[in-house]
């Protein structure tokens, strides 16, 4: 990756009071993808909480077994940064990391390709023509189950296609029927082998949240065209942007539940259900923030959690409304309904 006109830059920002030389013999001395991790990856991770957030949170960790292989099922809220404070809350209570699923749209210069590869990322191909989609699905489910089963190495995949971009996260039963496409046994078996924890991460404040906005207000039958660019700069305020508090919320193992089951179950009835499963767990484990609590009282003209939230987080959470409002072509009144609305929706299950 020395080779890169974009990695000193990069790479100054994780090591700024090391030189350019210093910096190539750090990378020079790497060894594998867990100390390129530990020794780089992690002290980004830590300069983003530092400069981007006000404070992080997570637990869970309890619910792990070091020696067990884990599928963890997130909800997908950033592009990198979901699955990285994964990675750096496993590298703080000495555990090993796992591998990242990312999405083929995603890979789109030698450098991130290269860049994912030593950071332990797998692609996942999106978009194809459904005979390519059947292959794929098939391949990437046998290689899940062979990383888990046969290199008790754990995974992280998002438990839908792309970020929620309306504050609703929602299992794709297409993930699940993916997941049981290889293995041995029952449907009920195949699924309780790969050992799936559901994960839940929550931003105070979502970095990207104003150009998701304009993704969904400009969006035609449910679908957005981007423009080229648009997933870097994505992942680049992912990053970079403010983000307030975040936590990451560890849930437990589903295998016990699936197991619990019945193996005579409809196939289509048991996805749902484990899928029902997931959610509950990362709704349950999902932090409600002020600005959750803000939204649903400015979108519903009321003070329904007027309790949850002071005069001062209130009006924080309007200014900002306010000022990346201004960052987006889009009509004022559409654009505060659809943003409210992503802020508001995590609250759906209490009302």
């Amino acid at each position: 990756m020395v080779g890169y006109d974009e990695f000193f830059p990069l790479f100054k920002h994780v090591f700024p009071n090391l030189d350019k030389p210093s910096i190539q013999e750090l990378f020079l001395s790497i060894t594998g993808s867990y100390d390129f991790q530990t020794r780089v990856i992690d002290h980004g991770v830590k300069a983003v909480i530092n400069f981007t957030m006000d404070d992080f949170f997570s637990s869970g960790i309890e619910n792990l077994n070091k020696n067990e292989a884990y599928l963890f099922v997130a909800n997908h809220r950033d592009i990198v940064l979901d699955a990285a404070l994964l990675q750096h809350v496993l590298v703080s209570n000495a555990m090993n990391t796992t591998q990242i699923t990312f999405g083929s749209n995603l890979m789109t210069t030698p450098f991130i390709i290269d860049f994912g590869k030593s950071n332990k990322m797998f692609t996942v191909f999106r978009n194809p023509d459904r005979k390519e989609h059947l292959r794929n699905s098939q391949e990437l489910s046998e290689y899940i189950r062979h990383v888990l089963v046969s290199k008790k190495e754990s995974i992280w995949i998002a438990q839908r296609s792309g970020r929620t971009k309306d504050g609703i996260d929602a299992t794709q039963q297409g993930l699940l029927r993916m997941f049981a496409m290889s293995g041995k046994g029952s449907t009920r078996d195949r699924l309780k082998e790969l050992n799936i924890v559901p994960l839940s991460i929550s931003y105070e404040f979502e970095p990207c949240d104003y150009l998701k906005v304009y993704e969904t207000c400009r969006s035609k039958n449910g679908k957005y065209i981007k423009k080229e660019g648009e997933d870097y700069n994505s992942i680049k305020l992912g990053i970079g942007g403010y983000k307030g508090r975040t936590k990451l919320v560890i849930g437990n193992s589903l295998s016990d539940f699936i197991h619990s089951l019945s193996d005579t179950m409809d196939k289509k009835d048991l996805l749902q259900i484990v899928a029902l499963e997931v959610d509950r767990q990362i709704y349950k484990n999902y932090h409600l923030w002020p600005t959750n609590y803000v939204a649903f009282d400015l979108l519903n003209n009321g003070q329904t959690y007027s309790t949850k939230y002071m005069d001062t987080e209130k009006e924080k959470f309007i200014a900002h409304m306010n000022r990346v409002g201004l960052l987006v072509d889009l009509d004022q009144k559409e654009f505060e309904n659809a943003f409210l609305r992503m802020y508001a929706n995590p609250l759906l299950p209490l009302v």
